[in-house]
């Protein structure tokens, strides 16, 4: 299955799972954790922290100004739940049957601000959660405070370097993955002088 890889900014949108059995209630707590406002609908519900749960069986009711749909209960549920949100244009991820929804979520690894995902285009889910889990480890711990700390100096180059080819000269020599090692050897602070100083070069 051909597919368009894309991260989603989902603050303040309201997302709606379906079914919160374990499958549900683990997409509902990573939606919570990305700043979506999360409505649950399952007739036999626990609280959930975070997540608005209405203890009822599923209605096309419930997907009146959602943004994006999980159906994680049983597999007719799901379906019922694809039709009506494909009805409503409204974008769905089906578990029980991926390929009937709009979009598949692949293996995902993350730290500080480093997302890394691994798909294999529904071929194994299990292998991409291996390969994964591998990537996640040679990546290295540097890597997300290395990249916390891109992030606070980025509004500095922002601000302080107005030509265009000179900021991407900058961002080029802030990448290099030998700053890991340096980082490892010299620390936090040492790296952050050493970044701005290319700024005053």
């Amino acid at each position: 299955m051909a597919s368009y890889p894309i991260e989603l900014d989902l603050t303040g949108k309201r997302v709606l799972v379906v079914g919160l059995g374990p499958v549900g209630r683990r997409k509902a707590t990573g939606l919570v954790e990305a700043g979506a406002e999360v409505i649950g609908v399952d007739p036999f519900a626990t609280p959930l922290d975070g997540v608005k749960t209405y203890v009822e069986r599923y209605r096309p009711e419930h997907l009146e100004g959602m943004a994006l749909i999980f159906a994680t209960a049983t597999a007719e549920i799901n379906r019922q739940v694809v039709s009506d949100a494909r009805g409503r244009r409204i974008w769905v991820n089906a578990a029980s049957e991926p390929e009937l929804g709009d979009f598949t979520l692949p293996a995902t690894w993350r730290d500080g601000p480093i997302t890394l995902t691994v798909s294999t285009s529904g071929a194994s889910p299990a292998l991409a959660a291996i390969l994964r889990d591998r990537a996640g480890n040679a990546i290295g711990p540097e890597a997300a405070p290395f990249a916390q700390l891109l992030l606070e100096l980025r509004p500095i180059l922002l601000a302080n370097v107005v030509e265009p080819e000179r900021r991407r000269q900058i961002a080029l020599i802030w990448a290099d993955q030998n700053w890991l090692d340096f980082w490892r050897e010299h620390g936090t602070e040492a790296v952050r002088t050493a970044l701005l100083r290319a700024i005053e070069e």
